[in-house]
């Protein structure tokens, strides 16, 4: 009896194991497509195309700030960046990853910020994020933490 139940807890880990390395690369390419249309959708819609993929209950997370968290909140946090005119914020992911698959994954990668200084210089940061992305109840994906640290201060565009 105890044979047959070890054969059958090997077989379902196994089967477990096949099925997790079968869905983890697909949901990884999900996720930095994903993650590329975000960055698409935030070039061409400003704080609309940004919050849109916040999930309600999503945070985002500043080098010095607290944490910043639900649509409304985000929406004020980033909407005067966003109405700057010089302002651009792009960025594309090098890796993702599930952490549980079919609920949970992240994706990190680089980001370039272009803004003027209070001087009226056009200022360029870069830097690495991690965005964890969560799988809603309608089956959407979206984002329940954002993230980011930039390599160091900006510099003059000349």
């Amino acid at each position: 009896m105890l044979s047959s139940l070890l054969r059958f807890t090997s077989g379902v880990l196994l089967l477990s194991a096949a099925t997790f390395a079968q869905n983890t690369p697909d949901e990884a390419s999900l996720l930095m497509q994903l993650d590329r249309d975000f960055d698409k959708a935030t070039a061409e819609k400003g704080v609309d195309g940004w919050v849109a993929y916040f999930a309600p209950n999503g945070s985002m997370l500043g080098d010095t700030s607290k944490p910043i968290t639900g649509a409304d909140e985000i929406r004020k946090a980033m909407e005067q960046a966003f109405k700057d005119s010089s302002f651009s914020l792009r960025w594309h992911p090098t890796k993702a990853e599930m952490m549980i698959p079919g609920v949970l994954g992240y994706t990190i990668g680089r980001w370039e910020r272009l803004r003027k200084n209070k001087e009226g210089k056009l200022m360029k940061s870069t830097g690495t994020y991690s965005t964890t992305w969560m799988k809603q109840p309608d089956g959407s994906w979206k984002i329940v933490l954002d993230t980011g640290n930039p390599d160091g201060p900006p510099v003059e565009i000349k």
